[in-house]
């Protein structure tokens, strides 16, 4: 095995960052490009919900050069960086989930093109995926578009659209026999929505919800509707929104992940969605929430199989070692230090 084969390697995972500054540094992109080694293998997996409040529009538009500008902002970030460089898509990029997304996030990955000299947008051409990368020996990256399953209107399907799967169950083929091949390495998967989440999106809720159920949406909605108030946050819970868990469509794609995902220990799956920061360990997998690149919203503290749970701003870290164990941190946004602060670690044993 070559040299450069055996040098540790370094994910970096943030998400939802679509709300950065525009004009002049930002402090959660600056703490994360504070990270960065030249002589250290890496790359930067920014988890969906690149632009903030739908996606980029067409031009002439409202909000086109407001949406331009996130994107910029990524890529000034970035314009140091020698690692892979890579974007996913969530559901703010397809419009918030309207009916004409697909042109919304067609119309990015065609400008993230232009902004980086390459495609860095996968799965490409709005694809449910899963899109393959073979890092080195010992590590692959996997990268689905949850959002994909979740959108209404067109959703581009088949290799007369440009993508990979010719139906919902080859998708699932195709994941499952990507996994088989990968035996004996690490893999890592992305896609925007979480398959555990200990927030809002997976039917967390606290009492301050059911008293004030529009503190949900806005932080500061203190209008108090009790009793009543409580069916907002239980229709969430139960029967959900199209982008929560408990959606029809989203508990069709989670179940069948889980169900793959229990064959196959020692998988990492990492997503953004939820604005906050959590590390959930189940069936000797490790699912990793990192959706506070730019927003913040509660987190539960404690839960069963919840190991790490903190609203803040910033992101996770992943260091692959060359004996086969990962090193996974969260690293948060600190005015006294250009790294930020470390706030968790835990170490995952080789399989």
């Amino acid at each position: 095995m070559r040299s450069e084969d055996m040098r540790t390697y370094e994910i970096f995972l943030i998400g939802d960052t679509g709300n950065v500054h525009r004009h002049g540094p930002d402090p959660v992109l600056e703490t994360l490009r504070s990270h960065f080694d030249e002589d250290q293998h890496s790359a930067v997996i920014f988890l969906g919900d690149n632009i903030y409040p739908r996606g980029l529009p067409p031009k002439g538009n409202i909000l086109r050069k407001d949406a331009e500008n996130s994107l910029i902002a990524h890529k000034n970030a970035l314009k140091d960086y020698h690692g892979k460089v890579l974007f996913i898509s969530g559901n703010h990029d397809w419009n918030k989930g309207r009916q004409d997304g697909y042109d919304y996030v067609i119309r990015q990955e065609k400008y993230l093109e232009k902004l980086f000299g390459k495609n860095v947008m996968f799965p490409s051409n709005g694809c449910p995926g899963p899109t393959e990368i073979n890092v080195n020996p010992n590590l692959t990256i996997i990268l689905i578009n949850t959002q994909w399953w979740l959108q209404p209107g067109y959703r581009p399907i088949g290799k007369d659209c440009g993508c990979r799967v010719e139906s919902e169950e080859d998708f699932f083929n195709q994941l499952t026999s990507i996994l088989e091949n990968n035996k004996g390495k690490r893999v890592v998967i992305a896609g925007h929505a979480p398959v555990y989440s200990y927030a809002i999106h997976g039917g967390r809720y606290k009492l301050r919800h059911h008293l004030f159920p529009l503190t949900i949406y806005h932080r500061r909605a203190y209008v108090p509707l009790p009793l009543i108030g409580s069916l907002l946050p239980i229709y969430r819970k139960y029967f959900g929104a199209k982008e929560d868990i408990a959606h029809p469509r989203y508990r069709h794609l989670r179940k069948r992940l889980i169900e793959i995902f229990k064959s196959h220990p020692g998988i990492i799956y990492a997503s953004g969605h939820e604005h906050n920061l959590q590390h959930i360990s189940k069936d000797n997998n490790h699912y990793i929430v990192s959706g506070a690149g730019s927003k913040l919203k509660y987190v539960l503290r404690e839960g069963k199989n919840l190991k790490f749970g903190m609203k803040a701003k910033g992101f996770f870290k992943l260091r692959f070692e060359n004996e086969g164990a990962v090193l996974l941190s969260s690293w948060v946004v600190d005015p006294g230090s250009d790294k930020g602060k470390m706030v968790y670690e835990y170490k995952i044993e080789q399989t």
